[in-house]
């Protein structure tokens, strides 16, 4: 059966190279060197190209002490379970104005940041980030406020109230980061950030430092 198989596999390819439909095949195919096969190095470029990176070099899944290094400011930790937050001792520099910082994490890895803000009662404020939003991650979208309580359920269970929070608004990076800004009180906004597996250029003149 073997010498068979051997004989039929010979006659095919004597047949081939007899019509000429070998060399038809080679022709057609892209000589080895022709292929472009991205290094290891260009891949890896790539990806940290992608890589969503907070602030002063921040990355999901690091750890609390990898954050702090990174994030000059101060932090006070306080942990519940497999959940911990880091609050910022002093309010930060986001795009023109000042935010509480937050960073939360789970089973010691980095998984949610939120930037809260106090509303100065101008809406210009809000609108200002959305169109400095917009010029960093692209079209925004409206963002489910279920949805934005759901996540934060997961760190502080009924920090928000659903009927509370509003004009919320949506955008994702290209990794796949997920970046929510909506008024979660009638005089307090925030920007939260989540992770790929949560789902969710040019700066064109606005301030985009921290966002």
């Amino acid at each position: 059966m073997r010498a068979i198989q051997r004989m039929t596999a010979l006659g095919m390819a004597l047949a081939l190279v007899c019509s000429g439909a070998w060399a038809d095949a080679e022709a057609a195919a892209p000589a080895a060197s022709s292929l472009v096969v991205p290094s290891l190095r260009e891949t890896i470029q790539a990806q940290a190209e992608t890589e969503f990176s907070f602030r002063s070099g921040i990355h999901w899944n690091m750890s609390p002490e990898q954050v702090q290094t990174l994030e000059n400011t101060p932090m006070t930790t306080r942990s519940s379970g497999d959940w911990s937050v880091s609050v910022a001792g002093a309010p930060v520099e986001v795009s023109r104005f000042t935010a509480d910082l937050v960073f939360m994490f789970y089973q010691n890895q980095l998984k949610m940041i939120t930037y809260e803000f106090q509303s100065d009662g101008s809406a210009l404020s809000y609108q200002y980030l959305i169109g400095a939003l917009c010029s960093v991650y692209g079209d925004l979208r409206d963002a489910d406020p279920a949805v934005i309580k759901a996540l934060m359920d997961q760190i502080y269970p009924d920090r928000y109230r659903t009927e509370l929070i509003s004009q919320a608004h949506a955008w994702t990076a290209p990794d796949g980061t997920g970046i929510y800004l909506y008024y979660f009180t009638a005089n307090a906004f925030a920007i939260l950030y989540t992770p790929p597996e949560f789902g969710s250029g040019n700066a064109g003149g606005y301030a985009v430092n921290g966002l």
